[in-house]
């Protein structure tokens, strides 16, 4: 099978003769040793609008047409005296007009070409033609390749928009989707634009991602060392494949380098990508489980039975009294298998954010909850791709109530005041 290779303008004459024989794009697609994906983003790409109407009839893209008596409807029609039907000004005037959707087109081969009714047929149509089809190809990769097609002016308001936000720590998805209407180009033009230097903004100014050599951990003393009896990751799936409808809220630790001081504990809801971070004195079981129970009493039980059916955790020593989490069946506890955190991937990737404004190697001991609740603000007003540019603020709203954000105490920070670097927590608040 052909891979990376344009399409050459034989390719695309076979394509048309393929058409017109009624082929499918997947038939066609084998015949060229291209995937059938190709075939179709050639069809869809690059066909060319048709609305000339037929032989004797005027162009009319009413799903009415057949059947329809209507006369007189503009001045000219008066004059002659025919059908409605029959001129070029019936769907423009029509009152009853109702658009025609033709399943040719809306479906494989998604054009005309190889329809037995286009030669009486008078709706809007799509035909693929080779070698317009091959000009449009030639002159888009033209476009592609001849770099950036901004003003001087688009490109000063692009930078004067875009820099300023990411010295705070914005991505260029959280910006692109935050101000699409204002800006110029697309999401993707915005990284060739500060490689190429011409904004003010530098590649160095884009958050990255810290890559260091985790510590070697050491053995912890654990409440309960068979806690895992019944609440394996195996125990996991098999509970939910039973419930498919719970979706366990992802609970881990963040821990500064040096032992023995403030912690935090992290609380993520994968369907909304929310995070919550609790700020403890030690990192001991007792710690956890007075958190859930502050949590039960400020939530009240029904909320957090609701936000905690279920709780997959790492085998931490912190996790180890399983019975104070699950009291009087609030919730359930299930454990990661030893040495696989890519069983709750989610939550280690929302660990980047906390890193940003909390780098690895910074102390936790001069932060206060109220900290914790400004910095879960900030990262829960960023937008995210998997959210299709929605923020984990506005997605945790919507399935769990406004009231719930309001009792843990914790408010949606607009799109431009979104800060996630050190300096969040450097600003008086």
């Amino acid at each position: 099978m052909a891979r990376f290779k344009h399409l050459s303008l034989s390719d695309r004459i076979a394509i048309q003769s393929m058409l017109s024989s009624r082929l499918s794009l997947a038939a066609i697609a084998r015949h060229l040793g291209r995937d059938h994906r190709t075939i179709t983003r050639e069809v869809l790409n690059y066909r060319t609008f048709l609305f000339l109407g037929a032989l004797g009839r005027a162009s009319n893209n009413c799903a009415k047409l057949h059947g329809c008596r209507r006369k007189s409807l503009c001045s000219r029609c008066v004059k002659t005296r025919v059908l409605c039907a029959l001129c070029d000004k019936c769907n423009e005037v029509c009152p009853d007009f109702e658009p025609a959707h033709c399943p040719q087109i809306e479906r494989p081969p998604f054009c005309c070409n190889g329809c037995h009714k286009s030669r009486n047929c008078s709706l809007k149509r799509f035909r693929y033609d080779a070698e317009k089809a091959h000009d449009k190809a030639r002159q888009r990769l033209r476009d592609v390749r001849s770099g950036v097609s901004l003003s001087q002016a688009q490109l000063d308001r692009t930078d004067q928009i875009v820099s300023p936000l990411i010295r705070k720590g914005q991505s260029i998805h959280h910006i692109y989707f935050s101000h699409k209407d204002e800006l110029f180009c697309s999401e993707k033009t915005l990284y060739s634009l500060i490689d190429s230097g011409l904004l003010s903004a530098r590649n160095l100014d884009l958050p990255r991602k810290t890559r260091r050599k985790p510590p070697h951990l050491k053995r912890a003393f654990k409440v309960d060392r068979s806690c895992r009896k019944d609440r394996t990751f195996e125990d996991y799936l098999a509970f939910l494949a039973e419930h498919p409808d719970l979706v366990a809220t992802q609970m881990d630790s963040v821990v500064p380098s040096l032992e023995g001081h403030k912690v935090l504990l992290t609380l993520f809801w994968p369907q909304a990508q929310f995070l919550l971070a609790f700020l403890r004195d030690h990192n001991t079981a007792r710690s956890v489980s007075e958190a859930f129970d502050h949590l039960d009493d400020l939530l009240g039980r029904p909320a957090f039975e609701r936000l905690f059916p279920l709780l997959l955790t790492d085998n931490g020593s912190e996790f180890s009294n399983p019975d104070a989490l699950e009291l009087q069946g609030r919730t359930r506890v299930f454990y990661c298998d030893p040495l696989h955190s890519n069983q709750k991937s989610p939550i280690e990737r929302a660990h980047e954010f906390i890193r940003a404004v909390l780098p690895k190697g910074s102390s936790f001991d001069s932060l206060s909850q109220d900290d914790c609740r400004l910095l879960c603000s900030h990262v829960n007003s960023y937008r995210r791709q998997s959210l299709q540019g929605k923020s984990p603020f506005e997605v945790f709203a919507f399935l769990y109530g406004d009231h719930i954000l309001a009792r843990l105490g914790l408010t949606h920070i607009s799109a431009d005041e979104v800060t996630l670097t050190p300096r969040l927590l450097e600003q008086p608040h």
